[in-house]
């Protein structure tokens, strides 16, 4: 995992973190610290099972699953796992735990999964700011961490550019047990992402300094209202009204 997610990592290996929240810019390794963490849960509790979610089905297979497969590889556990693309699940072959891939656009499928054994115990929202708000989180997390064990909740997501975004609100509010974990592509190694990000960033960094902190390092950029881009005031000289009223006489300038 990235540098910026090591204590993190360690928080919740001690027990001390029920839910990680990690929201970053794009290419900070947020999604791909969610995928392992949802499995090293699996590996230490052999009576868990996981959930993935997205807020729409068709976007599982390029986002969480491909994910999840990432995973697997780096880790060394693609041949203990047994994926099944059509039912968007992953077996472990030597204990039968599972993890699922769902879509709330379907939130009906959560109510009927009957773990065959043990209970949930890792959950992963992925691209949290696409749900429609924290009553629906809280909804999905309610069916689904039902059991006695030791539980995970896992949020990914690049933050909006509006302070009043939902997501934005709920980092600013933290409770017991919530971590938050900011990171950007800065703190990962730069063989991982490769020269032709990189410069796409330096460049954007040159050119629209705004654009690129909230792209890529995932800051809150906006003022709390619409953000015009490139807005210029100048002020109306009276003769020009005046001159603008001859040519357009009798046009509603809704002044």
């Amino acid at each position: 995992i990235a540098p910026a997610f090591h204590e993190a990592h360690s928080a919740v290996r001690r027990g001390q973190v029920g839910e990680l929240v990690l929201n970053g810019g794009g290419g900070s390794a947020k999604s791909s610290c969610a995928a392992i963490e949802l499995l090293v849960q699996l590996l230490r509790h052999p009576d868990c099972h996981a959930v993935a979610l997205r807020r729409v089905g068709r976007t599982l297979r390029t986002s969480v699953w491909s994910q999840l497969l990432w995973a697997l590889e780096r880790m060394g556990l693609d041949g203990e796992f047994e994926p099944n693309l059509s039912r968007m699940e992953l077996v472990r072959k030597t204990t039968g735990q599972c993890v699922w891939c769902f879509g709330l656009d379907d939130a009906a499928k959560l109510k009927s999964i009957k773990p065959p054994f043990g209970y949930i115990g890792a959950v992963w929202f992925e691209e949290l700011d696409q749900f429609s708000g924290p009553d629906q989180v809280r909804s999905a997390e309610q069916s689904l961490l039902r059991g006695q064990g030791q539980s995970l909740v896992i949020k990914s997501f690049n933050p909006p550019p509006l302070p009043s975004s939902w997501v934005n609100r709920y980092v600013r509010q933290p409770k017991p047990g919530m971590l938050v974990v900011h990171s950007d592509y800065r703190s990962l190694p730069p063989h991982w992402l490769g020269e032709r990000f990189l410069q796409e960033a330096e460049h954007l960094r040159r050119t629209n300094e705004r654009a690129y902190r909230h792209e890529y390092l995932g800051q809150v950029v906006g003022s709390g209202s619409l953000v015009f881009e490139n807005l210029k005031l100048i002020p109306i000289r009276e003769e020009e009204i005046a001159r603008l009223e001859r040519r357009y006489h009798g046009v509603d300038w809704g002044w």
